[in-house]
């Protein structure tokens, strides 16, 4: 959901004061990484978000979560951007033994609940990348949630991008060009965020390997190829968030514009203090909300890095005893199909980032930040079809890729975090691998079930919900109705 705040209406005084706190803040943040103050966890803790949506029973998008918040009344169920949406967190846990069955286990169990409620009301609860049911007129401010974080988000923006509406052009098996005049359509794109809690030592690798996990992410989990009725990417919520919030912001050493919605602008070289220095200096501040608050708590800071929103994001933590954390948050995955699902692609997301962060030579060294860009949109148009760049200097078939040379490295990783071999084979060799093997995600799926079935996008979610509340991994889905 992101930080709440106190008005939607700034000054130029607010604006001068967050600045003055913000850089005050951010010569803390470069205090404590000077002295090493971060904790440095005995076994690395994860955690994740998910996005749900609510349909009514023809799986038309209902604006009802104000009401469906108030009935689940739990504070791990949360408000998202728009009334037809909805996310759900985990309880932070560490990378060991038996971390993913606890995990699918305690975020089934609350799923279900929301399942319970949502039905109760006579509406529908689903984790999907993107509804394919969803229409232009329906991301409108008025089906904003209220909150006044993101009324004054819509209202920063759309001043930024003076008024100017926001420009959705994309081309896939089918074209779309639509325009919005506010921020709602971030919406229609709904995720899986994986938190990952590093030391400051391993900090810099982490990121850097979770920025070249991403394509492989983006492929694997894609689970919206659908928009507005039209067959477009594989994961078509990546760039129907990058074109939502389009806001220029400093220029690259190449010549390209560093964007709020992004990959990144390269490797980090040093350590995770540079995106924080990156925030400072290169991004406008969108939301000057001044808290009466220590300079310690980096509220401020926070508040600004959580509106830049790069697909592996850097965040500070701050302990019950005050002492400083580090997590990478990973935002590429889209949201469902299933709950098991999830939960597989939460662990090939470890696996894999410890596997790159810990080569002995680093894969950043090996393959340019602009080869990881390409990939990374390569895999969000084609999917596991994508051809990619390697470290080993040869294009590969991203499936292939990811079969022959990454599951078992992935795998290994895990085990060498303490991760039970039960637990790695039940989430990864048994959901993950033949999900590749046979190239079913979700994204697949969708498309063979219009293939077969017709174009008929309520029966396409009738047949996904039922297959969503019995908890069965996607690559078991059948296409035929």
């Amino acid at each position: 959901m992101g930080q709440e705040i106190a008005t939607t209406e700034f000054s130029d005084a607010d604006e001068k004061e967050f600045l003055r706190r913000l850089r005050a803040e951010t010569n803390i943040l470069n205090h404590w990484f000077k002295q090493e103050r971060f904790e440095v966890p005995e076994s690395p803790m994860c955690g994740l978000e998910l996005e749900g949506w609510l349909t009514d029973l023809d799986f038309v998008p209902a604006p009802e979560s104000e009401a469906f918040l108030a009935q689940v009344n739990d504070e791990l169920v949360v408000p998202e951007i728009s009334r037809f949406n909805f996310e759900l967190n985990s309880v932070p846990a560490p990378i060991r033994k038996t971390v993913f069955s606890d995990l699918h286990r305690s975020l089934s169990s609350l799923w279900q609940r929301c399942t319970r409620q949502a039905e109760s009301m006579g509406l529908r609860a689903i984790a999907i990348g993107s509804l394919p049911t969803i229409r232009a007129n329906m991301l409108t401010l008025e089906h904003i949630y209220p909150n006044k974080r993101y009324f004054a988000l819509n209202n920063r923006v759309m001043k930024l991008r003076r008024n100017q509406p926001t420009v959705l052009s994309l081309e896939g098996k089918e074209v779309l060009r639509v325009s919005h005049p506010d921020i709602m359509l971030e919406a229609a794109a709904t995720s899986v965020q994986v938190h990952l809690q590093v030391s400051l030592a391993e900090g810099k690798r982490f990121f850097n390997a979770s920025t070249i996990t991403s394509p492989f992410m983006a492929a694997v989990a894609a689970n919206s190829p659908f928009l507005y009725g039209k067959a477009l990417w594989s994961e078509t919520r990546i760039p129907i968030f990058e074109q939502a919030v389009n806001l220029g912001s400093f220029r690259n050493l190449d010549g390209s514009v560093a964007k709020r919605v992004s990959l990144g602008n390269g490797y980090v070289r040093e350590s995770l203090l540079e995106l924080f220095l990156e925030n400072l200096d290169g991004y406008p501040v969108l939301l000057p909300d001044n808290y009466d608050r220590a300079p310690d708590e980096l509220s401020h800071l926070r508040l600004h890095n959580g509106t830049i929103w790069r697909w592996n994001r850097p965040l500070i933590g701050i302990g019950s005893d005050g002492t400083p954390h580090l997590r990478i948050e990973h935002r590429v995955p889209s949201s469902g199909p299933s709950m098991p699902d999830v939960v597989a692609n939460t662990a090939l997301f470890l696996g894999l980032a410890t596997y790159f962060a810990r080569m002995p030579e680093a894969p950043e060294d090996r393959l340019p930040f602009a080869a990881v860009k390409r990939n990374f949109f390569q895999a969000c148009k084609y999917g596991l079809n994508a051809e990619v760049e390697w470290i080993d200097g040869r294009l590969w078939n991203l499936q292939r890729l990811v079969l022959d040379e990454l599951i078992g490295p992935a795998e290994e990783a895990l085990e060498s975090l303490g991760v039970d071999p039960e637990d790695i084979y039940t989430y990864v060799t048994r959901i993950i691998r033949p999900r590749v093997i046979g190239g079913q995600n979700g994204s697949n799926w969708q498309r063979a079930y219009i293939n077969t079935n017709g174009a008929n996008f309520q029966r396409l979610l009738e047949a996904y919900y039922q297959y969503q509340k019995q908890d069965i991994p996607v690559h078991e889905w059948k296409s035929e109705a």
